[in-house]
Parts: C-alpha cells; structure tokens; sequence
C-alpha cells in the first residue's frame, strides 16, 4: 500500500499537471481561431464596403487613379482598425508580432481576390 502511495500520488500530480497544460492549450487554439476569423471577416467586409461604397463610384467615373486607390486603402484599414476591440488588437499584436503590417498584407490579398 506504502508502493501504490508513494507511486500513485506523484502520478496523479504529474497527470493533472498534463490535464490542466492540455486544457490552456485548447482554450489558447479556440481564442486565437475566434480571433483570426473575426480578423478575416472584418476585412472582408470592410474591402466589400469600401469597394461598394467609394471605388465603384470613382470607377464609374473614370476618377480611381492611383490617389484614390491609396484613399480607399486607408479608409479600409481604418475601418478594420475602429472595427477590432482593443482585446483583439492586443491578443492579434502579441500573435503576429506587426499587427498593422498584416492587416496591409490581408487588405491587399482580398482585394485581389475581389477584382
């Protein structure tokens, strides 16, 4: 019996230490994938608005030089920008490291992929 205590509670220690690591880890996956989705969809719709809103009038009128794409640009990060809660920005900045420089690189990419 003195074997299976010696033995047995260290053991339930160390499994509960792995248990608890396993659940931060879970909980850490499921904020940072709520937090990246809610990243992606903002600038999708931000790009979608901007898009709708300011860049198929300037198109219309054969206004989108390369000063209003700059224009629109910037009225989309910002719009993301205003957008995102401070806890967002905050958990994204300690993530990708330069949050801005990434918001550049997925405004760019979707709106490639919206032309």
């Amino acid at each position: 019996i003195q074997i299976i205590e010696v033995c047995l509670i260290p053991l339930l220690g160390l499994l509960t230490s792995y248990l608890i690591e396993y659940i931060k880890t879970k909980t850490k996956s499921a904020k940072l994938d709520k937090y990246v989705d809610m990243l992606n969809d903002t600038i999708t719709e931000c790009v979608l608005a901007t898009k709708q809103t300011y860049v198929e009038a300037l198109k219309k009128n054969g206004n989108f030089d390369e000063t209003a794409q700059k224009e629109a640009f910037e009225k989309t990060k910002q719009a993301v920008m205003n957008i995102l809660s401070a806890d967002a920005k905050e958990y994204l900045t300690n993530v990708y490291g330069d949050l801005n420089a990434y918001v550049n690189q997925k405004i760019e990419s979707e709106v490639n992929l919206t032309k």
